[in-house]
């Protein structure tokens, strides 16, 4: 892991965020929970302090895994209210930069990791989930400018994109749908937040050292980036 990881957070309430948490701590770190970036905001003045005590300031790896309940509810772009696109579609986004601005302070000492986990609609789109595919771009451009400012102080930044069928158990409202591709390929009807959560133990390992701001698809080869 990073250096030996010890500290970690995972931010979010996502099947795929509880999965992180069990694997990180299987794996010897100690983890801090958030449920959303504000929370994690919040958290993050505590955590940069450290105490006699208590853990070393810092974190060698945050995890932000969010989900909005009824996101991958599939709904016609038409019928949504004002209300419903800024729940759906803005709000996680400026939660998403609020868990980023609050991650850099706490990375930045150990030369450390920040994972953001989306679904892999945030690339491809798909008919009736236009609000959370908006959500999960806006989130994958904010990780990857990031990524490029961060960089010159070694702090990492990976983006998985994980087939939507691990995020929640309402996703399978989705199936049958052009959101489903999963007939064809290699290991997707398998796709669970556990298996995600072994790639995100993967990307934060001595390996993922070299590696920033790109995208890793985990959809079993239903989606094939360049």
């Amino acid at each position: 892991m990073v250096d030996g990881l010890r500290r970690a957070v995972v931010v979010g309430t996502s099947a795929v965020a509880r999965a992180v948490v069990a694997a990180l701590r299987a794996d010897g770190a100690t983890v801090t929970t958030a449920a959303s970036g504000a929370e994690f905001a919040g958290l993050a003045v505590a955590l940069r302090a450290g105490g006699a005590d208590g853990p070393q300031p810092g974190a060698d790896v945050v995890v932000h895994a969010p989900h909005t309940p009824g996101s991958a509810v599939p709904r016609a772009l038409v019928d949504l209210t004002p209300d419903a696109w800024d729940r759906l579609a803005e709000e996680p986004v400026r939660d998403g930069l609020t868990a980023l601005q609050a991650a850099y302070p706490l990375l930045a000492p150990a030369r450390g990791r920040f994972v953001l986990v989306v679904p892999s609609v945030a690339i491809e789109g798909g008919a009736g989930v236009v609000a959370s595919a908006t959500a999960s771009e806006a989130l994958r451009a904010l990780a990857k400018s990031a990524a490029r400012r961060w960089a010159p102080d070694g702090v990492g930044v990976h983006l998985v994109a994980a087939s939507v069928f691990a995020s929640a158990p309402e996703a399978e409202a989705l199936r049958g749908t052009d959101v489903d591709r999963s007939e064809a390929v290699l290991g997707a009807d398998a796709m669970t937040p556990e298996a995600v959560a072994e790639v995100v133990l993967l990307v934060c390992g001595p390996g993922g050292r070299h590696l920033t701001g790109g995208t890793l698809v985990l959809d079993g080869g239903a989606l094939m980036l360049p």
